[in-house]
């Protein structure tokens, strides 16, 4: 398997409907579609939580869970600035699962609604050999970002935290028993991440793009500068300087680096943005440039720079 396998077989799909395009504004290849439904404009997006894949039971409650799952879906939301209006959710259970457990994990995604200002209005339910949650959003856009508007001399944004999330599910694999205040942070940053959907307000009619960082800068960076045509350089000084405390303990505790963590974790659900540096929003850090060129890049000092490859990728995981 290459690193480009998911977004390759991406590509494939989109050319089989791409004669149904119609009257959608955006679609495959950016974080939602976005749909004109007479003058208003509708952005939609389906996510999947998945046992096995996503989580072990053992990591989190079903609560949690469901709160968990409804985050990662209205983050693509957040990508192109729209706001979170209803969902729809699939859950498929094991059999071991009994009423309460269902209703537990509908508590989870009902209160991540009401936090994100939107609701549930129905789903399906279905037997499976494990725990699934598909969840489908949907909001109003009402001026679209997308992945495609980075332009050179502009700055490249990090809107929220990253690498805490992948420093958490770490320690889970790990089984570390720390219960330090850092080890907690990181334990909850992966458990209870947070959709910047608020955030994602105060970019509109100012960034040029915008992309979810669900699968982490070393992957989804690559896929905003590909979608632009311009390179993205990321300064590792800049980006060093906006990581979490919490981050560099585990990343002691876990003998690695907190940039690594930083670079490869995703699941934090920030926002990677570009745009001008007048108009910088105060929830946005500057963490480099874009310029003319291809790929995404890490510059390390003055002499070195390292291209940006690899990554999770959904097509080659077990």
């Amino acid at each position: 398997m290459t690193a480009n396998d998911e977004d390759q077989l991406v590509k494939r799909l989109a050319r089989v409907f791409e004669s149904q395009s119609g009257v959608v504004r955006m679609d495959i290849g950016d974080d939602a579609a976005v749909q004109r439904i007479g003058r208003a404009l509708v952005a939609s997006s389906v996510d999947a939580c998945v046992e096995h894949v996503h989580f072990e039971r053992e990591w989190l409650s079903l609560t949690e869970l469901g709160r968990k799952s409804m985050h990662a879906a209205v983050s693509d939301l957040a990508a192109v600035g729209a706001m979170f209006e209803f969902a729809l959710s699939h859950v498929s259970f094991p059999a071991s699962a009994d009423d309460a457990d269902i209703v537990s994990v509908a508590r989870g995604q009902a209160r991540a609604a009401d936090e994100l200002g939107g609701r549930v209005t129905g789903g399906n339910l279905s037997r499976s050999s494990h725990w699934s949650i598909v969840t489908t959003v949907f909001g109003r856009a009402v001026q679209p970002l997308t992945r495609a508007g980075a332009r050179p001399g502009n700055e490249v944004w990090l809107i929220g935290e990253v690498g805490l999330a992948r420093a958490g599910l770490l320690l889970f694999q790990s089984g570390a028993a720390s219960r330090g205040r850092a080890a907690t942070r990181c334990r909850k940053q992966w458990r209870c991440p947070h959709a910047r959907l608020a955030e994602s307000v105060q970019l509109r009619g100012v960034a040029s793009s915008c992309i979810d960082l669900s699968d982490g800068l070393v992957r989804d960076a690559p896929r905003l500068a590909d979608s632009s045509g311009v390179r993205l350089e990321l300064d590792a000084r800049l980006l060093r300087e906006s990581l979490d405390p919490a981050l560099t303990w585990a990343a002691r505790y876990l003998d690695t680096s907190a940039l690594q963590l930083a670079v490869t974790g995703g699941e934090d659900y920030a926002l990677l943005a570009t745009g001008p540096s007048a108009r910088r929003p105060p929830c946005a850090r500057p963490i480099g440039r874009v310029t003319r060129g291809d790929g995404a890049w890490l510059r390390l000092s003055d002499s070195d720079c390292e291209r940006l490859t690899g990554g999770w990728d959904h097509r080659a995981a077990d």
